[in-house]
Order: C-alpha cells, then sequence, then structure tokens
C-alpha cells in the first residue's frame, strides 16, 4: 500500500506496439508500450502530447494479462505524465490512465483503419 491508502495497480513490462491519437483526431499514431497495467499503460513515443490530453488508445491484449489470442484492447483515458527523452536522438514516454476499456475479440475490428 501507499503513503494515500491504496494499492496500486500491478504493472506488468510488456513491450507491443500501441496505437493512440488525441481524442476527435482521425490520425492514429504508433508508440511501443513500456508497461501496462489495469489502471494505465506507459509508453515511447517519438512526439509528447501534453498531460491531460483525452485520448483513445489500441494495442493487442498480451497474453500475460488475457488468454484471447488476437484481441485488441481499446481504450479511452487521458495522458497523466509525460517524460522528456534524455537525449535528442532518443523517444520520450508517455503514461495514460483509463477511464474506460474493453475488448475487441479477435473476429472483430483490429486495426487502426477499422477504428472510425
Amino acid at each position: 500500500m501507499t503513503k494515500t491508502g491504496y494499492q496500486r495497480a500491478v504493472r506488468f513490462p510488456i513491450q507491443t506496439e500501441i496505437h493512440y491519437r488525441p481524442e476527435g483526431k482521425a490520425e492514429w499514431r504508433t508508440g511501443e508500450t513500456k508497461n501496462i497495467s489495469r489502471s494505465g499503460v506507459l509508453f515511447n513515443v517519438t512526439e509528447l502530447l501534453a498531460v491531460n490530453t483525452a485520448l483513445e488508445l489500441m494495442f493487442p491484449l498480451p497474453s500475460e494479462i488475457g488468454s484471447e489470442a488476437g484481441a485488441m484492447v481499446l481504450c479511452r483515458g487521458h495522458i497523466v505524465r509525460t517524460i522528456l527523452p534524455p537525449a535528442s536522438d532518443q523517444l520520450g514516454s508517455m503514461a495514460a490512465d483509463f477511464s474506460e476499456y474493453r475488448l475487441q475479440p479477435a473476429s472483430g475490428k483490429k486495426t487502426p483503419e477499422d477504428v472510425k
């Protein structure tokens, strides 16, 4: 438990491709996850968004978290933290919380082009 009395969600150190876009925008951007929990995700990006930016995220359900092969996780959330890159030739990171999420079965839509 933390000093504030709640237990932090377990983080899984999973590297996988993640697609994200600011809410209301059509174009998806791509990054790579560093870790994932039930409450959020930390991921590497080439361009940082502002803290509190609302966004949509999509990534494959890791086998460490779920059992349905090929399923996608579709989420809404907000940027809660940004981490500047340590050097100009490296990536920055963003942490996003999940305000809602759903599982898209493997038989359903599962690419950014399929999600409007």
